[in-house]
């Protein structure tokens, strides 16, 4: 159990720091905090309550739910599609209204850091640490109930390698947010580029329907690999539009010493 913890540990703080020393190396760039909590924002508003809301109705409250439950294609497709619409609808409402005045093309990437590290941090970070925390109790001999005891036999059957996989997941994600933040970023500033924005909604519902119906028929390794071959091909494609974004610097953020 101490490759466990070790691995989960280290994951947890990486997903942590990352986003944030990331967002440093952007700050260099012309790059804005303010673009970077925006996107953290987005996320938690759109993917944790909204989605989540939606989904709390159509797959528990509706007969349409026990359908999707019991088809995997359904459900992926189901999935895939709320969550590229929800998102990027979030990133479309965030660069047209929350950050109009930021133009310069590194906002798409300080955005997307913050939205991926968010994601990153929620879903790993939080997951990890809470492992760990049950995998401590467990050692030190405390009484648990009984679904925690079951979650700490769970997590030792598993190889220490396995927690990894989760790494690189969250690194694929981070990868494509940034990609897909690029694309929206170009329809919501670009005149005659509003097609990139539907183009983001199919990436982002392609990627989550490819890992969640691999996830039901191909060993993890295997499901990581073909998801992050699908945000590979939306980072080159996201590539070829930042090359011909303006290299507009961002409206400079008010040093707080200044004095108006």
């Amino acid at each position: 159990m101490g490759a466990h913890a070790f691995i989960m540990g280290s994951l947890a703080a990486l997903f942590l720091i990352a986003p944030f020393a990331a967002m440093l190396f952007l700050k260099k760039r012309g790059g804005s905090w303010s673009s970077f909590f925006v996107g953290a924002g987005i996320f938690v508003l759109f993917a944790m309550v909204l989605e989540s809301a939606m989904h709390n109705v159509v797959l528990l409250a509706t007969p349409l739910g026990a359908v999707l439950q019991k088809n995997i294609w359904l459900y992926g497709l189901y999935g895939g599609l709320a969550a590229g619409v929800f998102e990027e609808t979030g990133r479309l409402a965030a660069f047209r209204l929350l950050i109009k005045n930021q133009r310069g093309r590194v906002t798409a990437l300080s955005y997307g850091v913050g939205h991926g590290g968010c994601e990153a941090a929620l879903l790993l970070s939080l997951t990890y640490i809470s492992n760990l925390a049950l995998l401590s109790a467990a050692r030190s001999g405390a009484a648990l109930p009984q679904e925690a005891q079951a979650a700490v036999s769970q997590l030792a059957e598993l190889p220490a390698a396995a927690f990894l996989w989760g790494g690189m997941e969250r690194v694929s994600a981070i990868a494509l947010h940034m990609a897909l933040s690029v694309l929206v970023f170009a329809a919501a500033t670009q005149p005659g580029k509003r097609g990139l924005f539907f183009a983001a909604v199919l990436l982002h519902a392609a990627v989550d329907f490819l890992a969640v119906v691999c996830n039901a028929f191909f060993p993890i390794a295997a499901t990581e690999l073909l998801t992050a071959a699908g945000a590979a091909l939306a980072v080159w494609l996201a590539a070829g539009v930042y090359k011909k974004l303006p290299k507009i610097a961002e409206k400079a953020e008010p040093s707080p010493n200044r004095k108006e």
